[in-house]
């Protein structure tokens, strides 16, 4: 979560996220937001993506990325995740427990990481997780520029992908639909001609409005070593 979460909010990981293209439908399914504290200290906030059992999420605040496992009902809820620096290496586990309310609408949890920070995180339910993404209504060229990483991604009409950054990475891969009712993209891609970050990666992606002009693809990968999320912004759409 943030700066200091970032040491501290990791719990114990064992499982690896399954890297399925279509996930049997469970009851916290969903795009969800909202924000965490750290040992009773500031608010951060707190995007995730939950289908199938997967977890895929960020924080803007404290610069970090997700990745995990989360299971529950409509009354309990746990998740397990590692996390990476955004746009860098792995730092931490953490282990989230709490309760679910208004009819699956909310979460409120507590967290114990491996760095022993502990804090409370509170969800809701996004319903733009419930408008379906077509695969050739994202064809065209995205773009994001950061103060430290620019990336250029094309997207042809089956999904697949190209792109590079400024330092001259190369990136290769398919985005699918993880299924056709909701707004959520399966990410399998590799980085090559990258140094120490070249290899496989997997993660989702989900699109939203962004600040006039457009849409953005909030894309959200990590690797075995190295996690990375660029809310990427459409520049051209295809011919």
């Amino acid at each position: 979560m943030a700066p200091r979460i970032l040491f501290g909010l990791w719990l114990l990981f064992g499982l690896s996220a399954p890297a399925a293209a279509e996930a049997t439908p469970q009851i916290l399914d969903g795009l969800w937001s909202g924000t965490f504290d750290i040992n009773n200290q500031g608010r951060y906030d707190f995007t995730a993506l939950y289908v199938g059992g997967r977890v895929a999420a960020y924080s803007v605040d404290s610069n970090v990325v997700y990745r995990g496992t989360v299971a529950g009902d409509d009354k309990s809820y746990r998740s397990d995740m590692l996390i990476f620096l955004r746009d860098g290496t792995q730092l931490a586990t953490v282990k989230l427990k709490g309760t679910v309310g208004n009819r699956t609408r909310s979460i409120v949890a507590r967290y114990q990481t491996s760095g022993d920070d502990t804090g409370t995180l509170g969800l809701v339910y996004n319903p733009l997780f419930k408008r379906p993404v077509a695969l050739h209504a994202l064809e065209g060229l995205w773009e994001y520029s950061g103060k430290k990483v620019s990336i250029s991604i094309n997207i042809n009409a089956t999904g697949e992908v190209k792109g590079t950054d400024n330092s001259g990475c190369n990136l290769y891969g398919t985005l699918r639909p993880i299924r056709p009712d909701v707004n959520a993209l399966d990410i399998q891609a590799e980085l090559a001609s990258c140094g120490t970050a070249d290899g496989q990666y997997a993660g989702m992606a989900y699109v939203a409005d962004g600040q006039a002009p457009g849409e953005m693809l909030h894309w959200n990968v990590t690797g075995a070593h190295f996690g990375m999320y660029y809310p990427l912004r459409r520049v051209a759409s295809a011919p």
